[in-house]
């Protein structure tokens, strides 16, 4: 469980980036702060405290760049990176702390955590379909999971896979299907280990729900 977790802490950086960036810092100094906080969130003692009980994963790494962003706010003149300055508890990084109360900004990192789930789970499917030499009919059915006003006729990718417009209205749907079996064990593995069933549907509700909106800062 701890070395999944790590690899999340790895793959989760950008969002910290998006949404220190949103807070106010530079692209550089909030992809800078982003790794700092990872790679201090990816030791041992840190992963330890994350308690499921007092918040997900995505609620703990978003409180803690909260606290990096609020010691920056605090001490821009003294603080030095890589002194253990940073501490994580989630009972140290309260709501009350928060450098920003703008709706739309605090909507930055949990848009680009979904993103980042939905492009794991993307990525597993695409290599799921080159094993079984399926490639290039997952990248003509692509835009079906974006958005049905711009997708090509079915009829059409048929006609360019030798295959009739029913065959891909199904194909289309076992696509889906098998993303959204993705996208919620990639879900899961952000969650306790005891987590429902419910519980992951709830977070992946949510996520989802978020991709419907683009960013606007």
């Amino acid at each position: 469980m701890r070395e999944a977790r790590e690899v999340l802490c790895k793959a989760y950086w950008q969002p910290v980036a998006s949404y220190l960036e949103a807070l106010g810092l530079s692209t550089m100094d909030a992809e800078d702060g982003a790794q700092e906080l990872m790679a201090t969130v990816c030791r041992d003692e840190v992963l330890a405290q994350i308690d499921p009980a007092k918040g997900r994963l995505r609620h703990f790494i978003k409180a803690a760049a909260r606290h990096l962003m609020l010691n920056r706010r605090r001490d821009a003149a003294t603080q030095k990176r890589g002194e253990g300055a940073l501490h994580l508890g989630l009972d140290e990084v309260s709501d009350a702390l928060l450098p920003s109360d703008d709706p739309v900004v605090e909507a930055v990192f949990d848009h680009q955590w979904a993103w980042t789930l939905f492009n794991r789970a993307f990525q597993s499917l695409e290599a799921s379909y080159a094993l079984r030499g399926k490639a290039a009919l997952l990248a003509a059915l692509k835009p079906t999971l974006i958005s049905s006003d711009v997708v090509q006729p079915y009829a059409e990718i048929g006609s360019a896979f030798g295959v009739g417009e029913a065959q891909i209205k199904v194909e289309v749907h076992r696509l889906r299907r098998r993303l959204a079996e993705r996208l919620r064990m990639e879900v899961a593995s952000t969650l306790d280990l005891g987590a429902t069933a419910a519980e992951v549907e709830d977070e992946t509700r949510y996520l989802v729900q978020t991709l419907a909106y683009e960013r606007r800062i």
